[in-house]
């Protein structure tokens, strides 16, 4: 279970699954929390929507923590997750360079044109010096948002993590379902996901089994690669799709000549940190980019 965790939209506010009282509601309520709860962070008042929303979010959970702040710390990551990155934002800087004849871009609402803006106003106030990321997903799906959590601690550094579902789509339509999780918590992906799920009520959607995530991992991979193919070989005029994977690199596939081998060797090696110490090894592994991939994901060092 969860220690410390809030929902906030624009008619309820709930910590730790207890209804907190409130007058406003919409745009007004992140006023009321603010002022309620923080009151000492005057650029508040010039953040967007989104950025409200986690920053009064955040300082809810920061407060039920009761933990030490303001102290430099690179052991708590912040990662977030929505649907709509910073639409609210998009649209009101879009408004201010719609008109042609009354063009004035607003360098403020420009600012804040990117999701993982939020991340940075958490992370600067708090002191925070590890990972930010912010993540746009399809939907709010507890085992994706799960799996990135457990991601994040993979590095060592990581010791806890303030995040959740931040999203925003005008300044009275709005969902913020905040967490903080420490790794000695959990131990697997899936007592976290059921956490998500019972205290937060964050669904799972879709959930993926090993072979559908390998499946997904090599399509990436194959894809990223014709990408570097055809930047490495300069073939300005082609795309990613127009290369068939289990099509044959040289003769009459993609007509490679020697020449492109050595490039092929120099992109193995810069782009997955493998050397072939033998290039005749070129004429197995460069057969087609769906054998380049295999080979690439069983022996690649980055």
């Amino acid at each position: 279970m969860l220690k410390h965790f809030v929902m906030i939209t624009p008619e309820a506010v709930k910590l730790n699954g207890n209804d907190m009282a409130h007058a406003e509601q919409g745009n007004a309520l992140l006023t009321e929390l603010y002022r309620t709860d923080v009151g000492d962070y005057p650029k508040f008042f010039k953040m967007d929507t989104l950025s409200k929303l986690g920053f009064v979010a955040s300082e809810m959970l920061l407060k039920d923590e009761s933990e030490e702040r303001f102290v430099p710390r690179e052991d708590r990551a912040v990662v977030m997750f929505n649907k709509t990155a910073s639409l609210q934002a998009d649209t009101n800087y879009q408004s201010t360079i719609q008109d042609p004849e009354n063009f004035f871009p607003s360098p403020a609402a420009f600012v804040y044109t990117l999701p993982n803006i939020v991340t940075g106003e958490i992370a600067i106030r708090n002191k925070y010096n590890g990972e930010t990321s912010f993540i746009v997903m399809e939907s709010c799906d507890a085992h994706i948002m799960a799996r990135q959590l457990m991601n994040a601690f993979q590095d060592p550094m990581t010791q806890s993590i303030l995040g959740g579902w931040l999203d925003c789509t005008d300044e009275n339509h709005f969902e913020a379902r905040l967490f903080l999780v420490e790794k000695q918590q959990f131990d697997n992906l899936e007592s976290l996901e059921s956490a998500l799920i019972a205290d937060l009520e964050i669904p799972t959607i879709k959930r993926l089994n090993n072979q559908q995530l390998n499946n997904n991992t090599m399509d990436e991979l194959i894809y990223t690669l014709k990408q570097q193919i055809i930047e490495a070989l300069n073939l300005e005029d082609m795309k990613p799709e127009d290369i068939d994977e289990n099509a044959s690199l040289f003769g009459e596939g993609l007509g490679l000549d020697s020449i492109d081998a050595l490039e092929l060797i120099v992109l193995m090696e810069k782009n997955y940190g493998i050397k072939l110490q033998d290039p005749s090894m070129g004429k197995e592994i460069f057969k087609s980019v769906a054998v380049m991939a295999d080979y690439i994901s069983k022996n690649r060092s980055k």
